[in-house]
Protein backbone atom coordinates (compact mmCIF):
# COMPACT_ATOMS: atom_id res chain seq x y z
CA UNK A 1 0.00 0.00 0.00
CA UNK A 2 1.35 3.43 -0.99
CA UNK A 3 1.83 5.82 1.93
CA UNK A 4 1.11 9.57 1.66
CA UNK A 5 2.78 12.35 3.62
CA UNK A 6 0.25 15.15 3.70
CA UNK A 7 0.26 18.95 3.84
CA UNK A 8 -3.03 20.41 5.07
CA UNK A 9 -3.63 23.82 3.44
CA UNK A 10 -6.37 26.36 4.02
CA UNK A 11 -7.13 29.99 3.24
CA UNK A 12 -9.58 32.64 4.34
CA UNK A 13 -10.01 36.12 2.91
CA UNK A 14 -11.95 38.93 4.58
CA UNK A 15 -14.76 38.54 2.06
CA UNK A 16 -14.96 34.79 2.67
CA UNK A 17 -14.95 35.29 6.42
CA UNK A 18 -17.87 37.65 6.23
CA UNK A 19 -19.79 35.23 4.00
CA UNK A 20 -20.19 32.03 6.02
CA UNK A 21 -18.92 30.60 9.29
CA UNK A 22 -18.23 27.22 7.62
CA UNK A 23 -15.20 28.70 5.84
CA UNK A 24 -13.42 29.61 9.09
CA UNK A 25 -9.82 28.46 9.54
CA UNK A 26 -10.86 26.25 12.47
CA UNK A 27 -13.53 24.55 10.40
CA UNK A 28 -11.08 23.88 7.55
CA UNK A 29 -8.47 22.47 9.93
CA UNK A 30 -10.97 20.20 11.73
CA UNK A 31 -12.38 18.89 8.43
CA UNK A 32 -8.93 18.03 7.03
CA UNK A 33 -7.75 16.40 10.30
CA UNK A 34 -10.90 14.26 10.43
CA UNK A 35 -10.41 13.21 6.79
CA UNK A 36 -6.79 12.17 7.38
CA UNK A 37 -7.68 10.26 10.55
CA UNK A 38 -10.07 8.10 8.51
CA UNK A 39 -7.37 7.09 6.02
CA UNK A 40 -4.64 4.91 7.47
CA UNK A 41 -2.39 5.41 4.45
CA UNK A 42 -2.13 9.14 5.21
CA UNK A 43 0.05 10.99 7.72
CA UNK A 44 -0.13 14.71 8.44
CA UNK A 45 3.39 16.13 8.10
CA UNK A 46 2.74 19.84 8.03
CA UNK A 47 -0.06 22.38 7.66
CA UNK A 48 -0.51 26.05 6.88
CA UNK A 49 -3.43 28.43 6.75
CA UNK A 50 -3.34 31.86 5.10
CA UNK A 51 -5.77 33.95 7.12
CA UNK A 52 -6.82 37.22 5.45
CA UNK A 53 -5.41 36.47 1.98
CA UNK A 54 -7.34 36.69 -1.26
CA UNK A 55 -7.68 33.70 -3.55
CA UNK A 56 -7.22 35.78 -6.71
CA UNK A 57 -3.44 35.29 -6.60
CA UNK A 58 -0.95 32.92 -5.03
CA UNK A 59 1.24 35.43 -3.23
CA UNK A 60 0.53 33.84 0.17
CA UNK A 61 3.16 32.85 2.75
CA UNK A 62 1.79 29.39 3.66
CA UNK A 63 1.00 28.59 0.02
CA UNK A 64 4.65 29.24 -0.82
CA UNK A 65 5.67 27.13 2.17
CA UNK A 66 3.49 24.29 0.88
CA UNK A 67 5.07 24.49 -2.59
CA UNK A 68 8.54 24.35 -1.06
CA UNK A 69 7.56 21.22 0.89
CA UNK A 70 6.23 19.68 -2.34
CA UNK A 71 9.31 20.50 -4.40
CA UNK A 72 11.69 19.27 -1.69
CA UNK A 73 9.86 15.91 -1.50
CA UNK A 74 8.86 16.45 2.12
CA UNK A 75 5.21 15.81 1.23
CA UNK A 76 3.52 14.00 -1.63
CA UNK A 77 -0.09 14.87 -0.89
CA UNK A 78 -1.87 18.22 -0.58
CA UNK A 79 -5.31 18.36 1.02
CA UNK A 80 -7.74 21.30 1.06
CA UNK A 81 -11.34 21.74 2.17
CA UNK A 82 -12.47 22.66 -1.37
CA UNK A 83 -11.06 24.09 -4.56
CA UNK A 84 -11.94 27.69 -3.60
CA UNK A 85 -9.66 27.41 -0.53
CA UNK A 86 -6.77 26.47 -2.83
CA UNK A 87 -7.33 29.47 -5.11
CA UNK A 88 -9.90 31.32 -7.17
CA UNK A 89 -7.71 32.16 -10.19
CA UNK A 90 -8.73 29.35 -12.51
CA UNK A 91 -5.78 29.43 -14.94
CA UNK A 92 -3.08 29.26 -12.25
CA UNK A 93 -5.08 26.87 -10.08
CA UNK A 94 -5.44 24.51 -13.04
CA UNK A 95 -1.74 24.75 -13.79
CA UNK A 96 -0.78 23.70 -10.27
CA UNK A 97 -3.34 20.91 -9.98
CA UNK A 98 -3.18 19.45 -13.50
CA UNK A 99 0.49 20.07 -14.43
CA UNK A 100 2.83 20.80 -11.53
CA UNK A 101 1.49 18.33 -8.96
CA UNK A 102 1.24 15.36 -11.40
CA UNK A 103 4.76 16.11 -12.67
CA UNK A 104 6.07 15.92 -9.10
CA UNK A 105 4.01 12.83 -8.24
CA UNK A 106 1.89 14.72 -5.74
CA UNK A 107 -1.67 13.69 -4.89
CA UNK A 108 -4.19 16.52 -4.59
CA UNK A 109 -7.47 16.22 -2.66
CA UNK A 110 -10.35 18.73 -2.40
CA UNK A 111 -12.61 17.11 0.18
CA UNK A 112 -15.97 18.85 -0.29
CA UNK A 113 -15.64 18.80 -4.09
CA UNK A 114 -14.98 15.02 -4.09
CA UNK A 115 -11.90 15.64 -6.18
CA UNK A 116 -8.93 13.27 -5.73
CA UNK A 117 -6.21 12.91 -8.35
CA UNK A 118 -5.59 9.33 -7.11
CA UNK A 119 -9.08 8.33 -8.23
CA UNK A 120 -9.72 10.40 -11.31
CA UNK A 121 -12.42 9.53 -13.83
CA UNK A 122 -13.71 11.42 -16.86
CA UNK A 123 -16.39 13.20 -14.81
CA UNK A 124 -13.86 14.43 -12.23
CA UNK A 125 -11.44 15.62 -14.94
CA UNK A 126 -14.23 17.54 -16.63
CA UNK A 127 -15.48 18.97 -13.34
CA UNK A 128 -12.18 20.61 -12.29
CA UNK A 129 -11.98 23.43 -14.88
CA UNK A 130 -15.68 24.23 -14.40
CA UNK A 131 -15.28 24.46 -10.62
CA UNK A 132 -12.22 26.68 -10.95
CA UNK A 133 -13.99 28.87 -13.50
CA UNK A 134 -16.97 29.29 -11.14
CA UNK A 135 -14.61 30.26 -8.29
CA UNK A 136 -12.89 32.77 -10.58
CA UNK A 137 -16.26 34.22 -11.64
CA UNK A 138 -17.21 34.63 -7.99
CA UNK A 139 -14.11 36.82 -7.48
CA UNK A 140 -14.90 38.86 -10.58
CA UNK A 141 -18.49 39.49 -9.48
CA UNK A 142 -17.39 40.35 -5.95
CA UNK A 143 -14.77 42.77 -7.29
CA UNK A 144 -17.34 44.52 -9.49
CA UNK A 145 -19.78 44.88 -6.58
CA UNK A 146 -17.10 46.21 -4.23
CA UNK A 147 -15.82 48.72 -6.80
CA UNK A 148 -19.35 49.91 -7.49
CA UNK A 149 -20.05 50.23 -3.77
CA UNK A 150 -16.89 52.27 -3.23
CA UNK A 151 -17.70 54.53 -6.20
CA UNK A 152 -21.10 55.33 -4.70
CA UNK A 153 -19.44 56.26 -1.42
CA UNK A 154 -16.87 58.43 -3.21
CA UNK A 155 -19.57 60.25 -5.17
CA UNK A 156 -21.39 60.94 -1.91
CA UNK A 157 -18.23 62.45 -0.45
CA UNK A 158 -17.72 59.63 2.05
CA UNK A 159 -14.13 58.89 3.02
CA UNK A 160 -13.14 55.28 2.24
CA UNK A 161 -9.38 55.37 2.81
CA UNK A 162 -7.57 53.36 5.46
CA UNK A 163 -5.95 56.44 7.00
CA UNK A 164 -7.12 60.04 7.19
CA UNK A 165 -4.95 62.77 5.68
CA UNK A 166 -2.51 64.44 8.08
CA UNK A 167 -4.45 67.07 10.02
CA UNK A 168 -7.60 64.95 10.17
CA UNK A 169 -8.86 61.81 11.87
CA UNK A 170 -11.74 59.48 11.23
CA UNK A 171 -14.91 60.39 13.10
CA UNK A 172 -15.28 57.81 15.92
CA UNK A 173 -19.03 57.71 15.22
CA UNK A 174 -18.71 57.52 11.41
CA UNK A 175 -15.57 56.08 9.84
CA UNK A 176 -16.54 57.58 6.44
CA UNK A 177 -16.34 61.14 7.76
CA UNK A 178 -13.26 63.23 8.59
CA UNK A 179 -12.91 65.43 11.66
CA UNK A 180 -10.10 67.86 12.46
CA UNK A 181 -7.18 66.54 14.51
CA UNK A 182 -6.27 69.72 16.47
CA UNK A 183 -2.61 68.84 17.07
CA UNK A 184 -1.79 67.97 13.45
CA UNK A 185 -4.05 70.74 12.09
CA UNK A 186 -1.93 73.34 13.92
CA UNK A 187 1.13 72.03 12.09
CA UNK A 188 -0.67 72.25 8.73
CA UNK A 189 -1.65 75.87 9.44
CA UNK A 190 1.94 76.62 10.46
CA UNK A 191 3.23 75.17 7.17
CA UNK A 192 0.98 77.45 5.13
CA UNK A 193 1.87 80.45 7.31
CA UNK A 194 5.60 79.79 6.91
CA UNK A 195 5.34 79.56 3.13
CA UNK A 196 3.34 82.79 2.91
CA UNK A 197 5.94 84.45 5.16
CA UNK A 198 8.65 83.63 2.65
CA UNK A 199 10.07 80.24 3.60
CA UNK A 200 10.71 77.55 0.98
CA UNK A 201 9.43 73.99 1.28
CA UNK A 202 12.95 72.79 2.15
CA UNK A 203 13.37 75.47 4.81
CA UNK A 204 10.00 74.59 6.33
CA UNK A 205 10.88 70.88 6.49
CA UNK A 206 14.26 71.67 8.08
CA UNK A 207 12.56 73.77 10.77
CA UNK A 208 9.95 71.12 11.52
CA UNK A 209 12.65 68.47 11.92
CA UNK A 210 14.72 70.78 14.12
CA UNK A 211 11.68 71.43 16.34
CA UNK A 212 11.14 67.68 16.74
CA UNK A 213 7.69 67.75 15.14
CA UNK A 214 6.80 64.24 14.00
CA UNK A 215 6.37 63.71 10.27
CA UNK A 216 2.93 62.49 9.09
CA UNK A 217 4.09 58.85 9.04
CA UNK A 218 5.70 58.97 12.49
CA UNK A 219 2.72 60.87 13.86
CA UNK A 220 0.33 58.14 12.71
CA UNK A 221 2.59 55.45 14.16
CA UNK A 222 2.79 57.37 17.45
CA UNK A 223 -1.01 57.30 17.50
CA UNK A 224 -0.87 53.49 17.30
CA UNK A 225 -1.68 53.15 13.59
CA UNK A 226 0.02 50.46 11.51
CA UNK A 227 0.89 52.93 8.77
CA UNK A 228 3.48 52.50 6.01
CA UNK A 229 4.26 54.73 3.03
CA UNK A 230 6.24 54.51 -0.18
CA UNK A 231 7.72 57.92 0.62
CA UNK A 232 9.70 56.59 3.57
CA UNK A 233 13.49 56.50 3.06
CA UNK A 234 15.11 56.36 6.52
CA UNK A 235 14.37 54.15 9.52
CA UNK A 236 12.60 57.11 11.06
CA UNK A 237 10.58 59.12 8.56
CA UNK A 238 11.51 62.81 8.58
CA UNK A 239 9.91 65.87 7.10
CA UNK A 240 11.02 66.58 3.52
CA UNK A 241 10.45 69.33 0.97
CA UNK A 242 8.31 66.91 -1.04
CA UNK A 243 6.18 66.06 2.00
CA UNK A 244 5.62 69.74 2.75
CA UNK A 245 4.68 70.40 -0.88
CA UNK A 246 2.15 67.55 -0.86
CA UNK A 247 0.42 69.18 2.11
CA UNK A 248 0.44 72.61 0.44
CA UNK A 249 -1.15 71.15 -2.71
CA UNK A 250 -3.78 68.95 -1.04
CA UNK A 251 -7.30 70.36 -1.36
CA UNK A 252 -8.50 68.18 1.51
CA UNK A 253 -7.55 71.12 3.75
CA UNK A 254 -10.24 73.20 2.01
CA UNK A 255 -12.92 70.71 3.02
CA UNK A 256 -12.75 69.04 -0.41
CA UNK A 257 -12.79 65.24 -0.70
CA UNK A 258 -10.73 64.03 -3.66
CA UNK A 259 -10.69 60.26 -4.11
CA UNK A 260 -10.23 57.69 -6.85
CA UNK A 261 -6.79 59.05 -7.76
CA UNK A 262 -5.41 55.55 -8.24
CA UNK A 263 -6.84 52.24 -9.34
CA UNK A 264 -5.90 48.77 -10.57
CA UNK A 265 -6.76 47.35 -14.03
CA UNK A 266 -8.86 44.52 -12.54
CA UNK A 267 -9.12 42.15 -9.60
CA UNK A 268 -6.31 39.95 -10.92
CA UNK A 269 -3.74 42.64 -11.75
CA UNK A 270 -2.67 44.54 -8.65
CA UNK A 271 -0.42 47.05 -10.42
CA UNK A 272 -1.48 50.51 -9.23
CA UNK A 273 -2.02 53.09 -11.97
CA UNK A 274 -2.65 56.82 -11.56
CA UNK A 275 -5.85 58.24 -12.97
CA UNK A 276 -5.84 61.59 -14.81
CA UNK A 277 -7.11 64.46 -12.67
CA UNK A 278 -10.36 64.78 -14.64
CA UNK A 279 -11.32 61.25 -13.54
CA UNK A 280 -10.93 61.92 -9.82
CA UNK A 281 -14.12 62.00 -7.78
CA UNK A 282 -14.24 65.43 -6.15
CA UNK A 283 -16.86 66.56 -3.63
CA UNK A 284 -16.74 69.90 -1.83
CA UNK A 285 -17.73 70.78 1.75
CA UNK A 286 -17.57 67.21 3.06
CA UNK A 287 -15.69 68.15 6.23
CA UNK A 288 -14.37 71.16 8.16
CA UNK A 289 -11.68 73.14 6.33
CA UNK A 290 -8.35 73.78 8.04
CA UNK A 291 -7.09 76.40 5.54
CA UNK A 292 -9.04 79.26 3.97
CA UNK A 293 -9.35 79.26 0.20
CA UNK A 294 -7.59 82.62 0.07
CA UNK A 295 -4.50 81.22 1.83
CA UNK A 296 -4.57 78.00 -0.20
CA UNK A 297 -4.67 79.86 -3.53
CA UNK A 298 -2.03 82.29 -2.31
CA UNK A 299 0.26 79.40 -1.37
CA UNK A 300 -0.28 77.84 -4.81
CA UNK A 301 0.62 81.13 -6.49
CA UNK A 302 3.78 81.53 -4.39
CA UNK A 303 4.94 78.00 -5.19
CA UNK A 304 4.68 78.85 -8.90
CA UNK A 305 6.82 81.95 -8.35
CA UNK A 306 10.61 81.90 -8.59
CA UNK A 307 11.50 82.81 -5.00
CA UNK A 308 15.03 81.54 -4.47
CA UNK A 309 16.50 82.78 -1.20
CA UNK A 310 20.02 83.97 -0.52
CA UNK A 311 22.57 81.37 0.70
CA UNK A 312 22.20 80.88 4.43
CA UNK A 313 18.91 82.81 4.63
CA UNK A 314 15.76 81.13 5.98
CA UNK A 315 13.26 83.25 4.07
CA UNK A 316 13.11 85.15 0.81
CA UNK A 317 13.34 88.93 0.60
CA UNK A 318 9.98 90.76 0.86
CA UNK A 319 9.84 91.66 -2.85
CA UNK A 320 11.23 88.37 -4.15
CA UNK A 321 9.34 87.01 -7.15
CA UNK A 322 7.03 90.04 -7.37
CA UNK A 323 9.11 92.54 -9.38
CA UNK A 324 8.94 92.61 -13.19
CA UNK A 325 10.47 94.68 -15.98
CA UNK A 326 8.04 97.20 -17.47
CA UNK A 327 9.34 96.72 -21.02
CA UNK A 328 10.28 93.08 -21.65
CA UNK A 329 7.91 91.85 -18.88
CA UNK A 330 10.62 89.54 -17.59
CA UNK A 331 11.38 89.16 -13.89
CA UNK A 332 13.82 91.42 -12.06
CA UNK A 333 16.38 89.95 -9.69
CA UNK A 334 17.99 91.29 -6.55
CA UNK A 335 21.72 91.93 -6.64
CA UNK A 336 24.19 93.51 -4.22
CA UNK A 337 27.30 95.62 -4.75
CA UNK A 338 29.86 97.13 -2.42
CA UNK A 339 30.95 100.74 -2.60
CA UNK A 340 33.19 102.53 -0.14
CA UNK A 341 32.94 99.63 2.28
CA UNK A 342 29.16 99.61 2.27
CA UNK A 343 26.84 97.06 0.66
CA UNK A 344 23.98 98.22 -1.53
CA UNK A 345 21.08 96.13 -2.86
CA UNK A 346 19.29 96.81 -6.11
CA UNK A 347 16.98 95.15 -8.60
CA UNK A 348 17.87 94.66 -12.26
CA UNK A 349 16.15 93.14 -15.30
CA UNK A 350 17.13 89.47 -15.48
CA UNK A 351 16.81 89.41 -19.28
CA UNK A 352 19.25 92.32 -19.68
CA UNK A 353 21.68 90.80 -17.22
CA UNK A 354 21.78 87.58 -19.24
CA UNK A 355 22.14 89.40 -22.59
CA UNK A 356 23.13 93.09 -22.65
CA UNK A 357 21.75 93.46 -26.19
CA UNK A 358 18.23 92.65 -25.00
CA UNK A 359 16.17 95.19 -23.04
CA UNK A 360 17.82 97.73 -20.69
CA UNK A 361 18.89 97.43 -17.01
CA UNK A 362 15.86 99.12 -15.39
CA UNK A 363 18.07 99.19 -12.30
CA UNK A 364 16.52 100.55 -9.12
CA UNK A 365 17.78 100.50 -5.55
CA UNK A 366 16.03 98.19 -3.14
CA UNK A 367 15.51 100.99 -0.61
CA UNK A 368 13.84 103.25 -3.19
CA UNK A 369 11.68 100.43 -4.50
CA UNK A 370 10.56 99.31 -1.04
CA UNK A 371 9.64 102.91 -0.09
CA UNK A 372 7.67 103.33 -3.33
CA UNK A 373 5.82 100.06 -2.72
CA UNK A 374 5.07 100.90 0.93
CA UNK A 375 3.75 104.34 -0.02
CA UNK A 376 1.73 102.84 -2.87
CA UNK A 377 0.12 100.21 -0.63
CA UNK A 378 -0.84 102.77 2.03
CA UNK A 379 -2.29 105.08 -0.63
CA UNK A 380 -4.28 102.19 -2.14
CA UNK A 381 -5.68 101.16 1.26
CA UNK A 382 -6.83 104.75 1.85
CA UNK A 383 -8.45 104.76 -1.59
CA UNK A 384 -10.29 101.50 -0.86
CA UNK A 385 -11.60 102.86 2.46
CA UNK A 386 -12.80 106.06 0.76
CA UNK A 387 -14.32 103.98 -2.03
CA UNK A 388 -16.21 101.90 0.51
CA UNK A 389 -17.74 105.02 2.06
CA UNK A 390 -18.77 106.29 -1.39
CA UNK A 391 -20.33 102.96 -2.33
CA UNK A 392 -22.30 102.93 0.91
CA UNK A 393 -23.75 106.35 0.06
CA UNK A 394 -24.54 105.30 -3.51
CA UNK A 395 -26.18 102.13 -2.24
CA UNK A 396 -28.92 104.19 -0.61
CA UNK A 397 -30.01 105.78 -3.90
CA UNK A 398 -33.30 104.41 -5.31
CA UNK A 399 -32.06 104.68 -8.90
CA UNK A 400 -29.97 101.53 -8.32
CA UNK A 401 -33.10 99.40 -8.16
CA UNK A 402 -34.33 100.80 -11.46
CA UNK A 403 -30.96 100.11 -13.10
CA UNK A 404 -30.88 96.58 -11.70
CA UNK A 405 -34.34 95.88 -13.06
CA UNK A 406 -33.16 97.13 -16.45
CA UNK A 407 -30.32 94.61 -16.51
CA UNK A 408 -32.64 91.85 -15.33
CA UNK A 409 -35.00 92.66 -18.21
CA UNK A 410 -32.10 92.39 -20.66
CA UNK A 411 -31.22 88.99 -19.28
CA UNK A 412 -34.85 87.88 -19.42
CA UNK A 413 -35.03 88.93 -23.10
CA UNK A 414 -31.99 86.80 -23.84
CA UNK A 415 -33.50 83.83 -21.99
CA UNK A 416 -36.73 84.10 -24.02
CA UNK A 417 -34.70 84.27 -27.22
CA UNK A 418 -32.85 81.11 -26.18
CA UNK A 419 -36.10 79.22 -25.49
CA UNK A 420 -37.49 80.31 -28.87
CA UNK A 421 -34.42 79.09 -30.77
CA UNK A 422 -34.40 75.81 -28.83
CA UNK A 423 -38.07 75.24 -29.72
CA UNK A 424 -37.37 75.83 -33.40
CA UNK A 425 -34.39 73.50 -33.31
CA UNK A 426 -36.40 70.79 -31.55
CA UNK A 427 -39.31 71.10 -34.00
CA UNK A 428 -36.96 70.38 -36.89
CA UNK A 429 -36.85 66.69 -36.04
CA UNK A 430 -40.65 66.42 -36.03
CA UNK A 431 -40.81 68.09 -39.46
CA UNK A 432 -38.01 65.86 -40.73
CA UNK A 433 -39.81 62.74 -39.45
CA UNK A 434 -43.01 63.90 -41.14
CA UNK A 435 -41.16 64.31 -44.45
CA UNK A 436 -41.58 68.10 -44.54
CA UNK A 437 -37.81 68.72 -44.47
CA UNK A 438 -35.15 66.86 -46.44
CA UNK A 439 -32.28 65.19 -44.64
CA UNK A 440 -29.79 67.67 -46.07
CA UNK A 441 -31.86 70.68 -44.93
CA UNK A 442 -32.47 69.05 -41.56
CA UNK A 443 -28.77 68.76 -40.73
CA UNK A 444 -27.99 72.23 -42.08
CA UNK A 445 -30.79 73.97 -40.11
CA UNK A 446 -29.92 71.94 -37.01
CA UNK A 447 -26.31 73.13 -37.24
CA UNK A 448 -27.40 76.77 -37.65
CA UNK A 449 -29.86 76.79 -34.75
CA UNK A 450 -27.50 74.86 -32.48
CA UNK A 451 -24.84 77.48 -33.14
CA UNK A 452 -27.35 80.29 -32.48
CA UNK A 453 -28.37 78.67 -29.18
CA UNK A 454 -24.75 78.38 -28.09
CA UNK A 455 -24.13 82.05 -28.89
CA UNK A 456 -27.15 83.17 -26.86
CA UNK A 457 -26.09 80.93 -23.95
CA UNK A 458 -22.64 82.50 -24.01
CA UNK A 459 -24.17 86.00 -23.99
CA UNK A 460 -26.35 85.12 -21.00
CA UNK A 461 -23.40 83.69 -19.13
CA UNK A 462 -21.21 86.72 -19.90
CA UNK A 463 -23.86 89.23 -18.83
CA UNK A 464 -24.64 87.31 -15.66
CA UNK A 465 -20.97 87.20 -14.71
CA UNK A 466 -20.62 90.91 -15.40
CA UNK A 467 -23.66 91.71 -13.30
CA UNK A 468 -22.49 89.55 -10.41
CA UNK A 469 -19.00 91.06 -10.56
CA UNK A 470 -20.40 94.59 -10.55
CA UNK A 471 -22.70 93.83 -7.64
CA UNK A 472 -19.80 92.39 -5.66
CA UNK A 473 -17.52 95.30 -6.54
CA UNK A 474 -20.18 97.84 -5.63
CA UNK A 475 -21.09 96.51 -2.22
CA UNK A 476 -19.34 98.34 0.64
CA UNK A 477 -19.29 95.03 2.53
CA UNK A 478 -17.63 93.05 -0.27
CA UNK A 479 -14.90 90.64 0.88
CA UNK A 480 -12.30 92.32 -1.34
CA UNK A 481 -12.86 95.68 0.38
CA UNK A 482 -12.60 94.12 3.83
CA UNK A 483 -9.43 92.37 2.64
CA UNK A 484 -7.70 95.78 2.40
CA UNK A 485 -9.45 97.56 5.27
CA UNK A 486 -8.21 95.12 7.91
CA UNK A 487 -4.54 96.03 7.33
CA UNK A 488 -4.89 99.74 8.14
CA UNK A 489 -1.73 101.74 7.39
CA UNK A 490 1.57 99.84 7.21
CA UNK A 491 4.79 100.96 8.91
CA UNK A 492 7.02 98.49 7.07
CA UNK A 493 6.91 95.80 4.40
CA UNK A 494 6.31 92.29 5.65
CA UNK A 495 6.44 89.40 3.23
CA UNK A 496 3.16 87.83 4.35
CA UNK A 497 1.29 91.16 4.13
CA UNK A 498 2.86 92.07 0.79
CA UNK A 499 1.90 88.85 -1.00
CA UNK A 500 -1.66 89.11 0.31
CA UNK A 501 -2.11 92.62 -1.11
CA UNK A 502 0.04 92.74 -4.26
CA UNK A 503 0.01 90.59 -7.41
CA UNK A 504 3.04 92.15 -9.11
CA UNK A 505 5.28 95.24 -9.15
CA UNK A 506 6.36 96.67 -12.51
CA UNK A 507 9.49 98.85 -12.83
CA UNK A 508 10.13 101.12 -15.82
CA UNK A 509 13.43 102.63 -16.98
CA UNK A 510 12.73 106.07 -15.49
CA UNK A 511 12.31 104.55 -11.97
CA UNK A 512 8.56 104.71 -12.40
CA UNK A 513 6.90 101.98 -10.37
CA UNK A 514 3.44 100.52 -10.98
CA UNK A 515 1.78 98.23 -8.46
CA UNK A 516 -0.84 95.73 -9.56
CA UNK A 517 -2.93 94.99 -6.49
CA UNK A 518 -5.01 91.95 -5.85
CA UNK A 519 -8.69 92.44 -6.74
CA UNK A 520 -7.63 95.19 -9.16
CA UNK A 521 -10.56 94.40 -11.48
CA UNK A 522 -13.10 94.80 -8.65
CA UNK A 523 -11.38 98.06 -7.66
CA UNK A 524 -11.57 99.37 -11.24
CA UNK A 525 -15.26 98.51 -11.52
CA UNK A 526 -16.06 100.16 -8.21
CA UNK A 527 -14.17 103.31 -9.25
CA UNK A 528 -16.18 103.40 -12.49
CA UNK A 529 -19.40 103.15 -10.51
CA UNK A 530 -18.49 105.96 -8.12
CA UNK A 531 -17.24 108.20 -10.94
CA UNK A 532 -20.31 107.65 -13.11
CA UNK A 533 -23.69 109.29 -12.82
CA UNK A 534 -26.26 107.56 -10.66
CA UNK A 535 -28.72 107.06 -13.53
CA UNK A 536 -26.12 105.04 -15.46
CA UNK A 537 -25.32 102.66 -12.61
CA UNK A 538 -26.30 99.09 -13.62
CA UNK A 539 -26.50 97.90 -10.04
CA UNK A 540 -28.91 96.17 -7.71
CA UNK A 541 -30.11 98.04 -4.66
CA UNK A 542 -27.69 97.53 -1.79
CA UNK A 543 -29.15 95.78 1.23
Amino acid sequence: MEFFYCYAYGRLSKEDGDKVESDSIKNQRDLIHTYISRHTEMKLVDEGYDDGYTGTNFERPHFKEMLEAVRSGKVNCVIVKDLSRFGREYIEAGRYIEKLFPALGVRFIAINDNYDTAHLDSASSLMLPFKNLINDSYCRDTSIKIRSHFDVKRRNGEFIGSFAAYGYAKDPDNKNRLVVDPEAADVVRDIFSRLISGQSCQSISDDLNALGILSPMEYKRAKGMNYESGYRVHSKAMWSAGGVRRILENEVYLGVMEQGKRTTPNYKVKTVIKRPREQWLRVEDTHEAIISREDFELAARLMRTDTRKAPGAKAVYPLSGLVYCGDCKGSMIRKTSTYDGKSYAYYICAVHRADKTVCSPHSISEAKLEKAVLDGINFHIKAVVALSDALEAIGRRPLQKVAAEKMDRQLETLRRELVSKQDIRDSLYRRYAAGEVSQEDFYEFKRIFTRDCEEVEQSIEAQQKQLDALVEAASPDSPWIEHFRRYGQLDSLRRDTLVRLVDRIVVYEDDRVEIEFRYHEQFRQAMTIVAGQAKALPLREAV
